[in-house]
């Protein structure tokens, strides 16, 4: 039986991504700050065929990695796969959002990529099999919208991670995966920092818009795992948006600024 940790596995991509995994019988440590929806969560994993563990995880304390680890080691032989999956939301812009709220989306977007790949990859590399990483960034790494500059950066620096592990892993057998998905429906703006509450109502349009969910994403998330795929974009509009950047960042740049422009001239 393979062993994945899972962290924001209470609800939205992360619990998608658990139960999808549990359909092929795995065995998912349920990592998430809130322990009665991750009950549920590892309800619903045994109940796809596979077996599941709560875990309490604060993503930004060391400590509580550092704990976890110990406790896996002591019960699973191998670490077959790693999620780095919690996250919250914000939107401000650059010198309005507060210090405070940058050091909070910071510490959960980002600080739980580094720590739990610096608590768990000597682990992964262990592994004769093989093993996997997946890091969830979003389109918001590669677009860089306005008004979210703090989780653009959080994101952005998740695929710079991811892009510095594909390389450092090659080595050792284990594959690395970075999730930059678009707008789709999941919880988090509900405990997401806003400067201004139009900004919520925006983030609340696009998530209404988005015409897949999270189960598409954990889908597309474990065949590129077992495809050892790195990026994984989507939807195909998202993907244009990565390819002009790629060709014309400057261009699309601009792009993006005269909407934002016109956006701010009608407000």
């Amino acid at each position: 039986m393979k062993n994945a940790i899972i962290t924001g596995a209470a609800s939205g991509l992360g619990r998608a991504l658990a139960v999808r995994l549990a359909r092929e019988g795995w065995r998912i440590a349920v990592c998430d700050v809130n322990d009665a929806a991750s009950q549920e969560t590892a309800r619903l994993v045994e109940q796809a065929g596979g077996q599941a563990r709560v875990e309490h995880l604060d993503v930004t304390q060391i400590v509580q990695w550092q704990e976890l680890s110990r406790r896996l080691r002591a019960d699973w032989q191998q670490l077959d796969l790693l999620v780095n999956n919690a996250g919250v939301a914000g939107a401000g812009d650059v010198g309005d959002y507060s210090l405070d709220d940058w050091h909070w989306i910071m510490n959960v977007n980002l600080w739980n990529g580094i720590y739990g790949c610096h608590t768990f990859v000597d682990w992964l590399k262990a592994n004769p099999a093989g093993a996997h990483i997946i890091n969830t960034a979003s389109l918001a790494a590669i677009g860089s919208a306005p008004s979210m500059g703090a989780y653009n950066v959080t994101k952005a620096g998740m695929l710079a991670l991811s892009e510095t592990l594909y390389v450092e892993l090659m080595p050792y057998n284990v594959g690395v995966t970075v999730l930059c998905p678009a707008f789709f429906a999941t919880n988090l703006l509900n405990d997401g920092r806003f400067r201004h509450d139009n900004m919520k109502q925006l983030a609340q349009r696009e998530f209404k818009r988005a015409k897949f969910t999270a189960d598409d994403v954990a889908e597309a998330a474990v065949r590129a795992m077992h495809r050892k795929q790195f990026y994984v974009v989507m939807p195909a509009q998202g993907r244009f948006y990565w390819y002009f950047k790629r060709l014309m960042p400057a261009t699309f740049l601009r792009k993006i600024g005269q909407q934002f422009s016109e956006r701010v001239a009608k407000s």
